[in-house]
């Protein structure tokens, strides 16, 4: 059985773990000890990864794939612990490296936005100098929109509060599609970087607002602000290549809670 690493078993890591495990041997990450009870009861071989402890890098690599799935905000020197994991001498022994990236490198203006977009500047500085760090290192990027699915319900956390540019149209991507993404690159054996979003594009108010009714929240407070940016994520690249999307209007999203 071949084995598939993931580093930083989070919201999205975990469901993947659980998901792969009838097929591969798993290996999961946390920052620190208090998830490794959980992960051990799954069946997945767990370790501590953080920026002052790499000592289980040398097992962790061990694997035929590598899934590379961390927030930046979480770190002190995000860049510098993702060098010290590429930079280990076994990682060129790795059938596949997948790493998670985000549709924030792309500028915050007007624009419809595919992989061949030249990028001059970013809405997040630390997402594009990650990327530019590992991009000719890794084998497949996603470059992953606002993550739902599940207990993650758009527009809940703003019930009963003020939503500032209610117009915006907004780019989501589920979780389930992700992970069969995943699963569909190494099967079909892709390689590059891919958008990953969902191909409807409501605006907050509208989704939002939907939401609200279906789930029984407080509907938030829209402003009167009407500007608005139409700043489209195009996810299809990896539709031509045959994947194809489950989850590709919000509205119809399943969350349960």
């Amino acid at each position: 059985m071949k084995t598939f690493t993931i580093l930083g078993a989070g919201w999205l890591g975990l469901e993947l773990a659980k998901v792969l495990k009838s097929t591969y041997k798993i290996k999961v990450t946390s920052r620190n000890e208090e998830k490794l009870k959980m992960y051990e009861e799954e069946g997945f071989s767990s370790y501590i990864l953080n920026e002052n402890n790499l000592n289980s890098l040398d097992e962790l690599l061990e694997a035929n794939y590598l899934f590379i799935n961390f927030p930046p905000s979480k770190f002190d020197d995000y860049l510098g612990f993702l060098d010290k994991i590429y930079c280990h001498k076994k990682i060129k022994n790795i059938e596949k490296i997948i790493f998670i990236s985000s549709t924030s490198i792309y500028p915050d203006i007007e624009g419809f936005f595919n992989e061949d977009f030249e990028i001059n500047s970013s809405s997040s500085k630390i997402v594009y100098d990650a990327e530019k760090l590992i991009e000719n290192r890794s084998d497949i990027i996603f470059r992953v929109s606002a993550l739902v699915g599940a207990n993650r319900i758009s527009g809940r956390r703003f019930s009963a509060k003020l939503v500032e540019y209610p117009k915006i149209k907004i780019n989501f991507v589920h979780r389930n599609d992700v992970i069969s993404a995943t699963k569909y690159a190494i099967d079909n054996n892709l390689n590059g970087i891919f958008n990953l979003c969902s191909k409807e594009h409501p605006t907050k108010e509208d989704l939002y607002g939907f939401n609200s009714k279906k789930y029984d929240f407080e509907k938030p407070i829209f402003s009167n602000n009407e500007e608005f940016l139409n700043r489209i994520i195009d996810g299809s690249k990896i539709s031509k290549l045959g994947f194809v999307y489950k989850h590709n209007d919000p509205f119809d999203f399943v969350w349960i809670y």
